[in-house]
């Protein structure tokens, strides 16, 4: 995989990649519906949706997200990459969650699972551009 600039339209198609073919979240779609909404106020908008046995990670809003997290860039960056993490970011309100986060609650597998898909992005990710 070339290297992506993070947030770029690239990386999200590369996410969207590995998305579609990681059997472990493609199991979980085909139990769970849910639709995840990424917002980088100097950035992009893009989704993660998941249900039918399809996982999609599409840029844009979703169409009726169950949750949404929305930052800055440096922020989206520094999750990305690791260097921050996801907890101290909500805690210093860096990172705000939107819609009903109880939608996650029993899916810390999922969580997980897609924690494997950014990393395998990551890989491949010049951090910091």
């Amino acid at each position: 995989v070339a290297e992506l600039p993070p947030l770029s339209d690239a990386w999200i198609a590369a996410l969207d990649d590995v998305a579609r073919r990681h059997d472990g979240l493609l199991g979980m779609a085909s139990t769970v519906t849910l639709s995840v909404e990424y917002r980088v106020a100097d950035g992009p908008t893009w989704h993660i949706a998941l249900g039918d046995g399809e996982a999609r990670v599409r840029p844009g809003p979703a169409e009726a997200p169950d949750v949404t997290f929305s930052t800055d860039r440096a922020t989206a960056t520094g999750l990305m990459a690791g260097a921050i993490d996801p907890l101290d970011a909500v805690i210093t309100g860096n990172l705000s969650i939107g819609g009903d986060p109880r939608s996650l609650v029993g899916h810390h597998g999922l969580l997980a699972t897609l924690g494997d898909v950014f990393a395998e992005v990551r890989a491949a990710t010049e951090v910091g551009t």
